[in-house]
């Protein structure tokens, strides 16, 4: 978060890197540990989380399926809707879905992208999925609560490989 300036680091939206208070608060935490020389991490702006709080929710993060492809990526595609889920049923909040993108050959997560019920508090997963370098396989076999929204998560990551069963 250093500036060109010696002694001066800037953060949040002065940075026109994504400007969400999230991120600023990031940039705040590794210019503080910067300046107090521990150990810190570098953000990646890619993978950063992106919500839009609408109704229905809009949440992401990392790459969209062209620009995987067009970063020369083999990719898989994972999808599911909320409407074959059941939490989403109760709620009468079913309209959308989640789609995870990942690296064909190695699993790689190169993306999430999704629009329904809650889906930014759902995005967290995602997130630290990718920063804890694990793959949809691992989340798929992680067994999430029912009926819960976040088993649109898991079935999404079946669906990665073509093994989704709810719908």
């Amino acid at each position: 978060m250093r500036t060109n300036v010696p002694n001066i680091y800037a953060v949040g939206d002065v940075t026109a890197k994504l400007m969400l208070a999230h991120v600023g608060s990031a940039q705040g935490i590794v210019a503080a540990e910067t300046i107090a020389g521990v150990e810190t991490v570098e953000l990646d702006y890619a993978f950063m989380p992106r919500c839009v709080y609408c109704q229905p929710q809009v949440a992401s993060m990392g790459l969209t399926e062209k620009q995987a492809r067009e970063q020369g990526h083999e990719i898989k595609v994972g999808k599911f809707p909320f409407i074959a889920n059941g939490k989403a049923q109760g709620l009468g909040d079913y309209a959308g879905f989640v789609k995870v993108v990942a690296d064909a050959k190695y699993g790689e997560i190169l993306g999430f992208h999704a629009v329904g019920p809650e889906v930014t508090e759902l995005l967290p997963e995602w997130v630290l999925a990718r920063n804890q370098e694990l793959t949809p396989h691992e989340i798929a076999r992680s067994v999430h609560a029912h009926p819960t929204l976040s088993e649109v998560m898991m079935e999404a990551a079946e669906a990665v490989a073509g093994q989704a069963i709810h719908i």
